[in-house]
C-alpha cells in the first residue's frame, strides 16, 4: 500500500485549493463581465425618488403617483440613452423654494429644455414618444385630466351616474357670453358730480 507523506498531502491540498479559487475567480469575473452592461443600465444616475422630486418641481404638483413616476422614468431612459444624465443635470439646477418657471428658465439656460418638455409631456399626457412611436405609461393618472377634474371625468369613465351630462357644470369663474351681452345692454350708471352748495 502506497502511503502519501504529510508533505505530499499539503501540496495536493494547496494545488486543489488554488485550482478551486482560480475557477471561482474566473466564474465571478465572467459573470461581472456579462452583467456589468446590464447593471449599468439598471442603475441610472438618477434614482426614481429623485425623478419624482424633479417632476414635482417641474410641474408644481405636490402629489404624484410614484408607480407612474417609476414607469415614466424607465420609459424615458429606454427611449433616450442620454436622458439619465440630462435628468441628473436638471436635479443639479433645483433649489429650495424654486417655482417651476424659475427651474424652467435655468434649464433653458443650460440647454436642457427638451428634457424638461419630455418629463412634463410624459406626466401630462401619460405617454412617452420617441420618433413616431408612443408608449402608454398611464391613462387615468395623466395630469391633463386632473386640471379639469372638477367638471370633466377621464374619457370612457361614467361621472355621477346616468345622464351626468345633463347637470349644469361647476362655475368656472368667468363671464358667459350671455352675461357679457346683458352687461353691455344695461344702462350706464349716472355720472357722479361734485356739487358744492
Amino acid at each position: 500500500m502506497n502511503r502519501a507523506t504529510g508533505e505530499e498531502i499539503d501540496h495536493a491540498l494547496v494545488d486543489s485549493v488554488s485550482r478551486r479559487t482560480m475557477l471561482k475567480t474566473f466564474a465571478i469575473a465572467a459573470q461581472l463581465a456579462f452583467l456589468s452592461p446590464i447593471a449599468a443600465f439598471a442603475q441610472p444616475s438618477v434614482r426614481e425618488t429623485d425623478f419624482l422630486a424633479l417632476s414635482k418641481a417641474l410641474t408644481g404638483h405636490g402629489s404624484m403617483n410614484p408607480v407612474v413616476g417609476k414607469r415614466l422614468y424607465a420609459a424615458l431612459v429606454a427611449s433616450d440613452s442620454t436622458f439619465a444624465d440630462r435628468a441628473a443635470r436638471l436635479m443639479g439646477l433645483m433649489e429650495a423654494g424654486q417655482t417651476p418657471q424659475q427651474l424652467l428658465a435655468r434649464a433653458s439656460g443650460a440647454g436642457l429644455q427638451d428634457a424638461v418638455q419630455a418629463i412634463v409631456a410624459g406626466w401630462y399626457t401619460g405617454t412617452v414618444t420617441h420618433g413616431n412611436q408612443s408608449q402608454l405609461i398611464a391613462y387615468d393618472d395623466a395630469l391633463m385630466y386632473s386640471t379639469v377634474s372638477d367638471g370633466l371625468t377621464v374619457p370612457t369613465y361614467c361621472s355621477n351616474g346616468p345622464l351626468w351630462w345633463s347637470k349644469a357644470p361647476p362655475a368656472a369663474g368667468v363671464i358667459t357670453p350671455a352675461e357679457a351681452a346683458k352687461a353691455r345692454l344695461a344702462p350706464a350708471p349716472a355720472p357722479v358730480t361734485n356739487k358744492q352748495a
